[in-house]
C-alpha cells in the first residue's frame, strides 16, 4: 500500500509539473510566491496566467525561479502563438515520442527553435534549459522576423554588450532584432546570452513579444531620442546629408522652413526633415500623396476614409506644409500649434496619447501602426544625418 501511495505521489506531482495549474479563463492566478523580489515579472505572469499561456506548479505557486526547459517553452511558445497542434503527426524526434506529454506542442513550433549543431537533429533534448539568446530567436522566428532586412543596426550587439561574441553566429540576427524591439534587455554592459532562462524571465519575454504582436504598451527600445530641443544637427549638414541620399531639391530646399519652425517651436528640426526623407522619399513622393500637395508627412484629412490622394491634406505652399507638419508633432507633444492648424491636428490632440509623447521612439503604435517606426527613423535617418 505505501508503495502504492508513493507512486499515486509520483505521478501526481510530474501531472502538475508538466500541465500545471491551470486559471479560470481571463482571471490572473494570485501566486503566493510572487512577492516584492518578482514584481518586475507580475504584470506578465498576471496577464499570461489569466490567458492560460502560463500556470502554477499548483494553485499557490508558480515557482518563478525554476529554469525552464525545452520543451516547456515550446508549450508557452505554441499557447502564445495561437498555433493549434495537429491531432495526426508523424514524430520528428526520438526523444520526444507520441505518448510524452509535451509531443504535440515541441511538434507544433519545432521549426521556430534554433538548431543546435552539437546535437543529432533528430534528437530535441526536451528536458535540457532553454538559454536567453534560443529564447530570442524561437520568439523571433514565431514573430517571422528572422529576415536580415528586419535589423535595423547589423553593429548593434557588438557596439552596447561586452560579451556579444558569445551569441551564436546562426541566431544573431534574430537576438539582433530581439535586442532592437525591446523583447531581450541586457543589464550593465552584458546580454549573457548563455544564462538559463528561469519561469519569470520566460513570462516576462513571452509577455513583451505579445505587446509587440498585439501593438499594444509601451515597449523599451535600446535608444532614447528625445523630440523637443536644441538642434544636434546644423542646417548646412541637413542638406549636406539629403544630398548625399540622391534627395529631390524640393526636399533639400524644404530644410530652410524646417530650422525655421525648429527656432519657432523647440522642436528638433532633425527629427521632422528625418520624418519627411521617410515619408516623402526624400522628396520624391512617388505615392499616394502627389508633390504638389506640399504635405511632407503623409498627413490624413480629418474626413479621410481610406489611402487615396484624397484622404490626404493639401496645403497652398511648402511653408505651409511644414508648418503643418510641425503643428501635427505638437498634438503629440502637448505644444500649441503655430498659426491656424490643420483639420486632421484636432483630431490627433484628441487621441489617448495627445500630450504624451516625448521621444522618436514613442511614435510606433501612435503616429504609424509599426512599432518600430520611430526607432526605424532614429536608426536609419537621424543617426546618418547627425554623423553617428
Amino acid at each position: 500500500m505505501l508503495k502504492k501511495l508513493i507512486f499515486l505521489s509520483l505521478v501526481v506531482t510530474l501531472f502538475l509539473a508538466t500541465t500545471g495549474f491551470q486559471a479560470k479563463p481571463g482571471e490572473p492566478v494570485v501566486f503566493s510566491d510572487i512577492t516584492e523580489n518578482h514584481s518586475w515579472a507580475k504584470e506578465a505572469i498576471d496577464a499570461l496566467s489569466a490567458e492560460g499561456i502560463i500556470a502554477g506548479m499548483d494553485e499557490k505557486n508558480f515557482i518563478p525561479d525554476e529554469t525552464v526547459t525545452r520543451e516547456q517553452f515550446a508549450k508557452m511558445l505554441t499557447l502564445a502563438l495561437a498555433i493549434e497542434p495537429e491531432e495526426e503527426i508523424a514524430q520528428t524526434y526520438t526523444d520526444v515520442p507520441a505518448e510524452r506529454w509535451s509531443f504535440s506542442y515541441v511538434e507544433a513550433v519545432k521549426a521556430y527553435f534554433p538548431l543546435d549543431v552539437a546535437r543529432p537533429v533528430n534528437e530535441f533534448a526536451p528536458e535540457t534549459p532553454f538559454l536567453r539568446q534560443e529564447v530570442a530567436a524561437a520568439l523571433v522566428n514565431g514573430m517571422g522576423l528572422s529576415a536580415p532586412s528586419n535589423v535595423f543596426n547589423e553593429a548593434l550587439l557588438d557596439s552596447i554588450f561586452a560579451d556579444s561574441a558569445a551569441v551564436h553566429e546562426g541566431i544573431k540576427t534574430q537576438v539582433t532584432v530581439a535586442v532592437e524591439r525591446g523583447i531581450l534587455r541586457g543589464a550593465d554592459g552584458y546580454i549573457r546570452p548563455n544564462d538559463s532562462v528561469t519561469r519569470a524571465e520566460a513570462a516576462v519575454f513571452i509577455h513583451r513579444m505579445m505587446l509587440i504582436r498585439e501593438g499594444k504598451g509601451e515597449i523599451a527600445f535600446v535608444t532614447s531620442t528625445p523630440i523637443v530641443g536644441k538642434s544636434e544637427v546644423t542646417l548646412e549638414r541637413a542638406k549636406e546629408w539629403a544630398t548625399e541620399r540622391g534627395a529631390h531639391q524640393r526636399f533639400i530646399d524644404a530644410a530652410d522652413l524646417y530650422w525655421k519652425y525648429g527656432e519657432i517651436t523647440g522642436i528638433r528640426p532633425e527629427v521632422l526633415y528625418a520624418q519627411a526623407a521617410k515619408e516623402t522619399g526624400y522628396g520624391k513622393y512617388g505615392g499616394r500623396v502627389l508633390p504638389e500637395q506640399n504635405n511632407w508627412a503623409g498627413i490624413k484629412t480629418a474626413t479621410a476614409t481610406g489611402d487615396k490622394t484624397e484622404d490626404h491634406e493639401t496645403f497652398e505652399t511648402p511653408d505651409d506644409g511644414v508648418r503643418a507638419h510641425f503643428n501635427h508633432m505638437s498634438a503629440y507633444l502637448g505644444l500649441a500649434p503655430v498659426g491656424e492648424p490643420h483639420g486632421r491636428y484636432h483630431t490627433a490632440s484628441r487621441t489617448a496619447w495627445a500630450g504624451t509623447v516625448t521621444t522618436v521612439e514613442e511614435l510606433g503604435n501612435k503616429w504609424a501602426p509599426e512599432h518600430t517606426y520611430g526607432y526605424s527613423l532614429v536608426t536609419k535617418y537621424i543617426f546618418p544625418m547627425m554623423g553617428v
